[in-house]
């Protein structure tokens, strides 16, 4: 009797349990809120949009590196005016006042023709003095190497300043596109923190329901947390960005956002061959030295000069209040001077050396700084093929992760899937989506390394 009718208890306890309705599953927002702390807000724009273009040409007027560069060039300018000054006549006008403590005896004409014919008197306390000079250099050999260095250094200085400037503005332009970058990763994580905190809830309502253990909703408010964590962490290295290009734009405020540019880096294309000849063409830094090259060939001109002679015309006009022997006050007089320099110590000779010495290091710099643009131009290239290809790969990885996590979130409402592969899958969501911005970041700033390597670069 009690083997017939076991089974049909048994038909009659899982009868009720099979029409039992299904748990509805409902967020419970306060039971999560109450142990996580609130979720970080976004910033607030802090003023008006700056654009690249903006950002640039502040850089340009506002640089205080760039205005002290510019002040150099003015300086190589005021160099020439000294180089052309040893050729130019000189016009100097002295005077002099004297007050002696006892009047000078001179001899003077005995006006009535008597004898003594000469006659002593006392002449004046006061003594005025006045001279004008003039000084004509003939020929002085050594300024012409001179006018011609001072005229080529100015090349040189303007030469720098572009080079200088264009290493400003790539820095500028690298520093803009990355705060974009970062402006956007700040995005992505907030957007992350909101789905991971939804989730979260979710995740609570369900331990409440009995339908999943506690170590699972530990785990989502981890990942709460953890995301909160990255979304604060993103929001200050896109201020820090924005405090790094204010300074670059010698502002002492960021209240300005960043935006992303209407058009990529432009990217420079060609064999490498083509585009080092480009380089060592247009590159500032190569005129630089072929300049510095025959600065340093003109000493050679300018030691053998210091063998040669020189020569000068002087004219003086002089007063003395006090009448000479003939009874003049004002006297002139020109000179025409040579000089020839016989020894001087081996100073001559030494410069010889020193100029041949300084060629040779001329040459060797200018050697190295093609080596330099070689390399530059050739790991640009690399480095951008690479960066290239591994934003492609980023970009197809975070498709993947995309789908995966969505597949698990949904393996995890139907009970399939744990919270550890939730936590798993919003992670590696996050990776993928900061990889595949810092991937294109990185294809953005090899472009901008190529176009200065190649001297593309806009100045």
């Amino acid at each position: 009797m009690r083997l017939i009718l076991f089974p049909a208890c048994a038909l009659l306890l899982a009868a009720p349990q099979a029409q039992r309705p299904t748990t509805v599953i409902e967020p419970r927002a306060q039971a999560l809120v109450a142990d996580l702390p609130p979720p970080p807000m976004p910033p607030s724009p802090e003023g008006p949009p700056l654009s690249l273009a903006e950002a640039l040409a502040r850089a340009r007027a506002a640089s205080p590196d760039l205005a002290i560069l510019r002040e150099r060039v003015v300086q190589a300018s005021l160099d020439v005016g000294r180089a052309w000054a040893q050729v130019k006549p000189i016009l100097n006008l002295t005077a002099s006042y004297t007050r002696n403590q006892d009047a000078p005896i001179r001899f003077v004409e005995n006006p009535n023709g008597a004898n003594p014919p000469v006659l002593l008197e006392e002449g004046s306390r006061n003594s005025v003095q006045g001279a004008l000079a003039l000084q004509v250099p003939l020929f002085n050999g050594r300024a012409f190497p001179a006018i011609a260095t001072a005229n080529q250094l100015v090349d040189v200085a303007r030469l720098t300043e572009a080079e200088q400037r264009i290493e400003l503005l790539l820095q500028v332009a690298a520093t803009y596109y990355s705060g974009v970058q970062l402006r956007e990763l700040f995005r992505v994580a907030f957007r992350q923190a909101r789905t991971t905190r939804d989730h979260a809830i979710e995740a609570e309502a369900r331990y409440e329901a009995g339908q999943i253990q506690r170590s699972a909703a530990v785990r989502a408010r981890i990942d709460v947390l953890r995301a909160d964590e990255e979304s604060r962490r993103a929001v200050y290295a896109y201020l820090s960005t924005k405090s790094q290009l204010a300074q670059l734009l010698d502002r002492r405020d960021t209240a300005f956002e960043l935006e992303a540019p209407r058009d990529p880096p432009p990217e420079v294309r060609g064999a490498f061959t083509e585009v080092l000849d480009r380089a060592l063409r247009d590159r500032p830094e190569m005129a630089a030295a072929r300049a510095n090259e025959e600065i340093a060939a003109r000493l050679t001109t300018d030691a053998v000069l210091q063998f040669f002679p020189t020569l000068s015309a002087n004219g003086a006009y002089r007063y003395n209040n006090v009448e000479d022997f003939s009874g003049r006050t004002l006297t002139w007089a020109v000179t025409i001077a040579l000089t020839l320099p016989l020894y001087d110590g081996g100073l001559r000779y030494v410069a010889l050396k020193d100029a041949g010495s300084r060629q040779r290091e001329a040459r060797l710099r200018t050697r190295s700084q093609v080596t330099r643009i070689e390399d530059e131009v050739r790991r640009g290239q690399l480095d951008l093929e690479s960066a290239r290809a591994l934003r492609e790969e980023a970009d197809h990885a975070l498709v993947y992760a995309r789908e995966n996590e969505e597949l698990v979130r949904a393996q995890f409402e139907a009970g399939t899937a744990t919270q550890v592969e939730v936590s798993d899958a919003e992670a590696a969501l996050f990776q993928s989506e900061a990889t595949a911005l810092e991937q294109r970041l990185a294809v953005q700033l090899a472009a901008l390394r190529v176009a200065r390597a190649v001297g593309a670069f806009q100045r």
